[in-house]
């Protein structure tokens, strides 16, 4: 259950609003909430979106208001109660550092609903997104949900960035002095709020050396522990797991016997922290327990760093020093966001070095085969046509029994329930418009008409945006594919209109 009568939970809240310093954004956000329902809080990973979300709602609580954390987009539908007082917070809505095409399908799919809520003037919704989440996602496809495009608050803008006087008096809440004793670079810096929050919970002692340069200091402070032997090493081997599952590590992973699964992930993952490969997940274990509170808290029974941005500098600083353990072991999601083929101008992500190419499709097709079939289509990284021909080129290498078997694979891991069940490669990459994929599956003898649990058919994924090359090829390797295909719609037409997403359009 997401519902946040866990007490826990609301604790946590709490104590650290203890320190929480109101600003204007936050004063504006109260105001706006009083006669509005819905609001999206923008900016980036670091400037409070998550902070003064929070603070709202537990404000809203003293109105008598039921708070409802939202991890999936059902939870909204399922919580929902018409005439009663209910305040839903959505965090990081579409991707914590991608836009995610699945989510924001989802979402759009429970537009209906959302729009009830909202019409409930009982009813108050809270959303956060990254900027570049919310406005850099490819064909804008974050504009299919108006009714949080149409409320967006964002912290970043000359009216609610922090002022001069509220940095100060965030400094002598978080740091005790003020901002006279801090670098000048820091005093500008739009990381501000995070590294007061960063300092106040570490054992920094220099603090003009961490606000100046904050992730330095903590790639040193890693550098250094590296050193002093098997009871360091074992805390560096904790923060490393905690990469490879994607900032997600469930306490029950350290409880039982040791699978085969774990004892592969135990032996790398130790041998690249200079452990013994024969490590017990009890040591782990104790190590992870003295860690928590300073780099990573548990909440739900699952530990997490205390900030997203500390996760993209430990992401990056393990990413440079195991990749290969990295690509064998990493979470599904690890893989999709944070392996890019070209190099990353901002250097969030790590690129993929050409000697681990061939292990990185390995692992992808081993998804695949797995039935993780919308992971590799939604992968970043196929966007990038010199990639799909690698990964053609590596598909043409195996055996045509398999290539028959994954071209007409079906996904099992989205749920029976899920709008888009039984998925296929070809449905999604007829969405996308990778005519070179497409071609590929029809030489491996996929059928053309199959459809989704749902009805929608290849045509139709290729028809609702506009990729009418991929029409083209269905048609010439099916000439009795009926032309009004889906509800009496005719896909070359609707193709070339690119318009037309909503099904009932036609």
């Amino acid at each position: 259950m997401n519902c946040f009568s866990d007490q826990i939970q609301i604790q946590d809240w709490e104590k650290n609003d203890e320190m929480f310093v109101s600003t204007r954004a936050s004063v504006y956000v109260l105001e706006y909430l009083k006669n509005n329902s819905c609001l999206t809080l923008t900016g980036s990973s670091r400037v409070g979106k998550s902070f003064i979300a929070r603070h709202t709602v537990l404000v809203l609580q003293k109105q008598e208001y039921k708070l409802i954390s939202v991890r999936k987009p059902d939870d909204m539908g399922n919580y929902y109660q018409p005439g009663k007082q209910i305040v839903f917070i959505v965090d990081d809505i579409c991707g914590n550092f991608t836009a995610n095409q699945q989510q924001i399908e989802s979402w759009q799919q429970l537009l209906p609903v959302i729009n009830t809520v909202i019409a409930d003037k009982c009813c108050k919704i809270i959303v956060s997104c990254r900027l570049q989440v919310y406005k850099d996602y490819k064909d804008d496809k974050f504009n299919i949900l108006v009714p949080f495009k149409s409320c967006e608050c964002n912290l970043k803008s000359d009216k609610l960035s922090l002022t001069a006087v509220e940095k100060n008096i965030m400094a002598n809440t978080y740091i005790g002095s003020n901002l006279d004793s801090i670098d000048k670079l820091a005093q500008n810096s739009e990381l501000f709020p995070l590294l007061c929050y960063l300092y106040n919970g570490g054992k920094h002692r220099d603090v003009k050396e961490f606000f100046q340069n904050p992730f330095i200091v903590y790639q040193n402070e890693l550098n250094s522990l590296c050193r002093y032997g098997d009871e360091v090493n074992y805390k560096i081997c904790i923060l490393a797991l905690l990469v490879l599952f994607n900032n997600q590590l469930n306490e029950k992973w350290f409880q039982g016997k040791v699978t085969n699964e774990q004892r592969h992930i135990i032996e790398d993952t130790c041998e690249a922290c200079r452990l013994n490969r024969s490590t017990y997940k009890s040591e782990l274990k104790e190590a992870l327990l003295t860690l928590d509170g300073t780099f990573v808290y548990k909440q739900k029974g699952i530990y997490r760093t205390v900030h997203d941005k500390l996760f993209d500098f430990l992401a990056h600083y393990f990413g440079q020093k195991m990749i290969e353990c990295f690509v064998d072991h990493g979470d599904s999601n690890l893989l999709h966001e944070r392996f890019v083929m070209k190099t990353p101008p901002d250097a969030k992500n790590k690129k993929i070095p050409d000697a681990y190419l061939e292990l990185y499709l390995d692992r992808l097709i081993k998804y695949w085969s797995a039935g993780n079939v919308r992971l590799i289509f939604e992968n970043n990284n196929m966007e990038i046509q010199l990639f799909r021909q690698q990964v053609k080129q590596h598909l043409k290498q195996l055996d045509e029994l398999e290539q028959v078997t994954l071209a007409s694979a079906i996904d099992t891991v989205l749920p029976k329930e899920h709008h888009e069940s039984g998925d296929t490669p070809l449905t999604r990459a007829c969405y996308h418009g990778y005519t070179d994929m497409v071609q590929w599956m029809l030489q491996n003898y996929v059928d053309v008409n199959q459809c989704r649990d749902d009805k929608v058919t290849r045509l139709f994924s290729a028809s609702q945006n506009g990729h009418t090359d991929v029409v083209v090829l269905l048609l010439e390797r099916n000439s009795n594919v009926d032309l009004c295909d889906h509800d009496g719609c005719n896909p070359l037409h609707m193709a070339s209109q690119q318009g037309h997403t909503d099904k009932s359009c036609c």
